[in-house]
């Protein structure tokens, strides 16, 4: 008996330690794991394995245990980036094929003690979990999720799986026609990650697009500034004999104001109204001119402080990505305010690149500021998002920070300069 007691333990053990790591595998190729030690992470599993053996050694194979499994599965996706809904999913498609394993193994053989079952239960998940981390998700995507709407869609599957297990398990039904089903909505589930993934492949393809898009107006109103500043400077040099002479007669004069207000009139008739900075990079420029002229319109207070060497070697896609992104949630943010007030700066020191970003806002305590919150609240849809904003600072070894003061936001960006 006691031979038989000290078994069964062992089993469970073993089982609990392979579950765990199953899981592990999964959550690891799916979300990302972010920045936290690997005392944290040892903490979170271990905790998950504890509370799981625990369940199954006091009620076995059944509702509460499923229901402490699946909250369990849950509250480790909580230590992992990503969108709420995209670890609900794998929360449940995991859960799923778990549940779906058990209630396959329990029909087929039916004839096996419970730690046989069990052990062949794990192992038919080993198999669907192969089959899943197979599937290609670039580390830059695990970050990424698609809209409530197509997330509310494919958790649906695992949701009415499980359901359909335990119905079936609760049931009368044929044990052979019970397997065929557990079989089929397994492989079901399975197919669940490979629509996920080319939905996410073409959600990512429409807002590269979209990111085009926007680079193109910018480019082109860049143009139309380039275009009426030639315009200007021919018009000047067709009357610079007349203005030479005016500005002889002056000087000659000794009219000192005169001629400075004619040489005001002139420095002012030689700017551009729809440029507002020049750093002497076309791509920075353009987009930066197409952002702060919207700011103008909108805003009653813009400042600019841009200090960049004239030759500088950026031409990095992803930076003119962060700072277009950042300007439209500023603006968004701004307008929603009295003061709408936007302070923009961007300078370089010693090979890295300082931004730093102040508009009013509302609606957002003091400290510092979540991004994963600030980006699901009210910034979706702008941009690439501040989560992928984040993601692709950090991609350069930069850092970034946001915090809100008084109604107003600072956003802090430190890029260095040789990985750009």
């Amino acid at each position: 008996m006691y031979y038989k007691m000290g078994y069964e333990l062992m089993v469970v053990l073993i089982v609990g330690i392979f579950h765990t790591a199953l899981l592990k595998k999964v959550l690891d190729t799916f979300l990302s794991a972010g920045d936290k030690s690997r005392l944290i992470w040892k903490i979170v599993f271990v905790g998950y394995y504890l509370l799981t053996t625990a369940a199954y050694s006091v009620f076995h194979v059944s509702f509460f245990y499923e229901m402490c499994n699946l909250a369990g599965i849950i509250g480790v996706t909580y230590f992992y980036r990503g969108a709420w809904e995209k670890k609900i999913w794998i929360s449940l498609v995991f859960f799923s094929m778990d549940t779906g394993s058990g209630a396959a193994v329990f029909f087929a053989g039916s004839e096996m003690i419970r730690m046989q079952q069990s052990a062949v239960s794990s192992l038919l998940l080993l198999i669907c979990v192969v089959f899943v981390c197979h599937i290609p998700d670039p580390k830059e995507s695990r970050e990424k999720a698609l809209d409530k709407k197509q997330m509310f869609l494919l958790s649906a599957i695992p949701i009415l799986s499980v359901a359909a297990f335990r119905g079936m398990m609760y049931g009368s039904i044929d044990r052979l026609t019970a397997v065929f089903v557990c079989v089929v909505v397994l492989a079901l589930n399975l197919c669940v990650f490979y629509l996920y993934h080319i939905l996410l492949k073409n959600y990512v393809q429409l807002r590269e697009q979209d990111i085009y898009k926007q680079q193109t107006i910018a480019y082109q109103n860049q143009f139309e500034i380039m275009k009426e500043s030639q315009s200007r400077i021919s018009a000047l040099r067709h009357d610079m004999k007349n203005h030479v002479l005016a500005l002889e007669g002056l000087a000659k004069g000794s009219k000192s104001e005169k001629l400075i207000e004619y040489l005001d009139a002139m420095q002012e008739f030689m700017q551009t109204p729809s440029e507002h900075i020049y750093t002497g990079n076309e791509a920075l420029d353009s987009l930066m001119n197409f952002k702060l002229q919207r700011a103008k319109e909108e805003l009653k207070k813009v400042e600019t402080d841009i200090v960049l060497p004239e030759k500088m070697n950026l031409h990095s896609f992803d930076f003119n990505v962060i700072v277009g992104n950042l300007l439209d949630n500023a603006i968004e943010a701004s307008v929603q305010t009295d003061e709408r007030i936007l302070k923009f700066s961007i300078r370089m020191e010693n090979g890295i690149l300082f931004l730093d970003m102040v508009n009013s806002c509302r609606g957002i305590p003091d400290g510092v500021c979540e991004i994963r919150r600030l980006s699901e609240k009210s910034l979706a849809g702008h941009g690439i998002g501040l989560t992928n904003v984040r993601r692709i600072v950090e991609k350069y070894h930069g850092d970034m920070e946001m915090h809100c003061k008084n109604n107003y936001m600072e956003t802090e960006i430190m890029l260095y300069m040789k990985n750009l």
